[in-house]
């Protein structure tokens, strides 16, 4: 019986620990790009479109690199970083700089 219940919160813990982790990666980098272009004032909108690409890119590199190489998993998962590519970008920009940065629309 203790053997099941040491299973059952281990299991918790690393789904918890799993979910947190793919958080991170994907909806964290989209979330934070949003806020810092919105704090800006540069359209939300493009920003948006920059943050999920770059998630995308990031983590369907990783995956190609972990399923189709014979790479070490940490090396795999080196590309996770460029999900951060998108408020990385932003945090580099100034408020004025709405070349790069975009102009919200009336919509926004």
């Amino acid at each position: 019986m203790v053997g099941l219940l040491v299973t059952l919160v281990s299991f918790t813990i690393l789904v918890a620990l799993l979910v947190a982790a793919l958080v991170l990666v994907t909806v964290a980098p989209v979330f934070v790009a949003l806020q810092m272009a919105d704090a800006r004032r540069f359209s939300t909108t493009r920003w948006l479109v920059v943050s999920v690409l770059t998630v995308v890119a990031g983590v369907g590199y990783a995956y190609l690199l972990h399923k189709h190489t014979h790479v070490p998993t940490v090396v795999a998962l080196l590309p996770l970083g460029l999900t951060w590519a998108g408020p990385g970008a932003l945090w580099l920009l100034e408020a004025g700089q709405t070349r790069l940065g975009g102009v919200p629309g009336r919509h926004e």
